[in-house]
């Protein structure tokens, strides 16, 4: 006795429905020949699609296709047809049918599960198991009947939204520029904060983090491949409390001061502590180990938001061979991740020397080791400066250039590094430090223009 399930009559129903008239139904609802367990009815509905693509077909059609297949007889159409008995009944037999379907996937997991376990790389092989059980969580809905309909629905929420003043699509980041230019951080998307070293990669992503937990209250992953859990906290703290925590280790501050960040510590942190941000610090995690981790924190814990930092960090699965082969991987891991849980995935990524050596706004093309994150991002937005001299103490004033909008335009906008409180701030808080920048502006404009002058005359 086989121990394969699988549901011969509601096989036949189904099939009975589809030939008399319901084929097309079944198709958009999903159906294909994995459906079928027996050869028989399997045989069958295989035979209908060779039907359809010559045009319409009905009970005479499929009985006389059936005379040139030896597997096949007249009766097993005839019996399919009385089970069914009219083509309406076709929401009846599916439901079962679908049943049985997740159960024989199940079967077929549990048994290749047992037959490889053994021998595979691990993580890669969990990867891949967790992966497949997902998708048959999703079987478990029709989600093919209705997708356009809960498409436009999802559609029409937003445009009520944009209508109402939320302006957005998705997830805010705490930056109205960034938030113009993006409409939000959307479920699906990967999103690239890309900059040399030292720009504020981490910091930027840390600042949308801690924006998107403590005024939003959104969940939000965070993987840090090159900083510790406390150094991040730290960080954290500095830019909530506005406090620069050097200075403070440093003793720049007096007795009194140091007690005042003591205490603004000491009532920050129980809010920080409170707040939905999951840290994972690991440094040698793999692709397939954030990607495992993921799913079960947006099942356990509601995750909302996944930031990786930094993408060039990750170890590929196996041993690893061509750097841009790896990374590549890497790129493409994150994009079905965001796709397969349906969360933006922000991943932090290094630029070349390229755009020191050549004092010049990075591209694209400075991306470092692929080509591959390009074209997997939907966003890649670039941090650089375009004057080191427009800084006022700690704080320096950089552009973001959004190079690449998959669902929007290219767009640059200035903004200010706060590295004191590793904090990015709104150019609007500080008008000393753009007053400055005009000044330089105006200075290095100026004598080209006399230049010019002089050449005309």
């Amino acid at each position: 006795m086989s121990l394969i399930p699988f549901d011969s009559i509601a096989e036949q129903g189904l099939l009975g429905c589809c030939i008399l008239g319901a084929y097309g139904d079944a198709v958009a609802a999903g159906v294909d020949e994995s459906w079928f367990n027996e050869l028989n009815n399997k045989t069958i509905w295989l035979l209908m699609g060779q039907l359809s693509e010559k045009g319409d077909f009905g009970e005479t059609e499929v009985v006389m296709a059936t005379r040139s297949i030896e597997e096949l007889s007249p009766e097993d159409v005839t019996k399919a047809v009385d089970a069914a008995p009219t083509e309406d009944n076709l929401s009846y037999w599916i439901q079962p049918l679908r049943e049985q379907k997740r159960r024989r996937e199940y079967y077929n997991l549990a048994a290749d599960v047992q037959q490889r376990v053994a021998k595979e790389e691990l993580d890669v092989f969990v990867d891949e198991v967790e992966t497949r059980l997902f998708d048959l969580r999703k079987l478990k809905h029709d989600t093919n009947a209705n997708t356009r309909v809960e498409s436009f629905t999802r559609v029409q929420d937003m445009l009520l939204e944009a209508h109402n003043g939320r302006g957005i699509m998705g997830l805010r980041t705490g930056y109205d520029e960034m938030d113009k230019v993006l409409c939000g951080l959307r479920g699906g998307q990967l999103i690239t904060i890309a900059a040399r070293t030292s720009v504020g990669k981490t910091t930027l992503a840390m600042n949308i983090s801690e924006y998107l937990v403590m005024t939003e209250k959104v969940p939000v992953a965070f993987f840090s491949l090159e900083m510790s859990e406390d150094e991040l906290n730290t960080r954290m703290l500095s830019s909530y409390i506005g406090v620069n925590m050097q200075s403070f280790i440093n003793h720049e501050y007096d007795e009194q001061q140091r007690m005042q960040v003591i205490d603004q510590a000491a009532k920050a942190i129980p809010t920080l502590n409170a707040a939905p941000l999951v840290i994972n610090s690991r440094t040698d995690i793999t692709i397939s180990q954030i990607r495992a981790e993921a799913r079960r924190m947006v099942k356990n814990k509601g995750i909302k938001a996944v930031v990786v930092d930094y993408l060039q960090l990750v170890k590929p699965n196996g041993r690893g061979g061509n750097r841009v082969q790896d990374v590549g991987e890497i790129s493409r891991g994150l994009k079905r991740m965001a796709l397969e849980l349906d969360v933006p995935v922000l991943a932090l990524a290094q630029l070349n020397r390229a755009v020191e050596n050549e004092n010049r706004a990075p591209r694209l093309a400075d991306l470092r080791e692929s080509g591959s994150i390009e074209a997997d991002s939907d966003v890649v937005m670039m941090i650089y400066c375009e004057d080191e001299m427009m800084k006022i103490e700690g704080r320096k004033l950089c552009q973001i250039g959004v190079a690449k909008n998959r669902a929007g335009c290219q767009a640059k906008f200035d903004i200010v590094f706060n590295r004191d409180v590793a904090k990015f701030e709104s150019c609007s808080k500080h008008p000393d430090l753009i007053s400055l920048a005009e000044e330089i502006v105006v200075k290095k404009t100026k004598p080209k223009f006399v230049k010019s002058l002089k050449k005309s005359a």
